[in-house]
Order: structure tokens, then sequence, then C-alpha cells
């Protein structure tokens, strides 16, 4: 794989994905965008940063296996901003919601909107997503010298984030359903195995 093509398949990766977030969010709205509550609104942004995310492991794929390939900076810039928006209004728009809607703050205001017996999946998420943007620090520092030192734990963290955040879907995400789309998300965290196993055995080889 040259340059050129890994560039495009990075990009068609990611606008894949997204097509196929957002058409299975749409289906559980049936399509009708004229009348959209925010309590509608919000799933779909967790969606998408989950699945972006999930692009990053797979076109990391090509340049372990060829160190010669560089990464795209456009998309991973685009996509990223994208993942970082997503990941921080999916649960502000519910918090706000909530909290408008006198059910107090976070956490106990999002286990008042999906019941008691959710409150496991909640503190999932909240684990995923504050060791995701903990990412946002550790990519700012990662050329010093402890950084470099430790980045194998990083890169273990962020693995384990998106892990949880599969499971916090897989028990809150009413576009998974039982349909078509639980089944790709299904596929989507297989193919992360082999990921996990490619990237934290590169970590270690580099200690």
């Amino acid at each position: 794989m040259d340059q050129k093509t890994y560039t495009n398949f990075s990009w068609i990766t990611l606008i894949a994905v997204m097509t196929v977030g957002i058409t299975a969010w749409s289906q559980t709205i049936s399509w009708d965008f004229g009348s959209l509550t925010a309590y509608q609104w919000f799933p779909l942004l967790g969606i998408l940063a989950w699945m972006i995310m999930w692009t990053h492991y797979i076109t990391a794929v090509p340049r372990v296996m060829n160190p010669e390939l560089k990464k795209s900076r456009s998309y991973y810039k685009v996509s990223s901003y994208i993942v970082l928006a997503c990941l921080l209004l999916h649960p502000g728009i519910l918090a706000l919601v909530q909290f408008q809607n006198d059910q107090g703050v976070p956490p106990n205001s999002f286990v008042e909107y999906v019941g008691e017996s959710m409150r496991l999946a909640v503190f999932l998420g909240t684990i995923g997503l504050t060791i995701f943007l903990s990412y946002e620090y550790f990519e700012r520092v990662q050329s010093k010298a402890w950084a470099k030192r430790w980045w194998w734990l990083v890169s273990i963290s962020q693995s384990l984030a998106m892990t949880v955040i599969f499971v916090h879907g897989l028990r809150l995400g009413t576009t998974l359903g039982d349909g078509w789309f639980r089944l790709v998300w299904f596929i989507m965290g297989a193919a992360l195995i082999p990921c996990f196993y490619l990237f934290h055995k590169a970590d270690f080889t580099r200690q």
C-alpha cells in the first residue's frame, strides 16, 4: 500500500462508518428530522464518537505493518475534532436537558434517565469519557521523556476506554436495538481485538 492509497483508505473508512452510524440512528427516528428533541440527538453523538475512534485503530494497522506510511494529517485532524466535539456534546446535551427538567446533575441525572439498573453502564461511560479526554493532554506531551517511557500505559488506557464504551453502548444504546446495527457493533468490537494485540505488542517491543 502506497501513501496515496493509505490516505484514501483512511478517508473512505471514516466516511463509511459515519454513514453507517447516521443511517442506523436515522432509522430509530423513522427518518423524521422535523421535530427532534435533545433526547433524540445525543445518542447519535455517542455512536459517532466511538465509531470514529474505531477508524483510528483500523487505519493505524497498515502503519504498524509498514512504518514507512505516514498518518494522514488532514484525516486525523478532522476526525479528531469531530470525536472531541461528540465526546463533549454526547453527555453534555443530556446533562443540560436533565438539569432543565429538574433531574439534578450528573451522574445521578444520567441514572434518573436510564434507570437505577443501568448505573454501572453510566459509570463505564464516565470512565471511558475521562480516559479519552486525558489523551488530549498526553498527545501534547508525548515528546517528553517521561511520556515516551510510559506511553505503553497511555496506549493500554485508550484500549480500555474503547472496550468500556463498547459495553456502555451495548447496554444503553437505543440505536443498537436488536437489528442489523447491533451485529455491526459486535463486528466492529471484534475487529479491535487483533488491533489491540498489534499495537500493544509494538508498544512493549519499543520498551
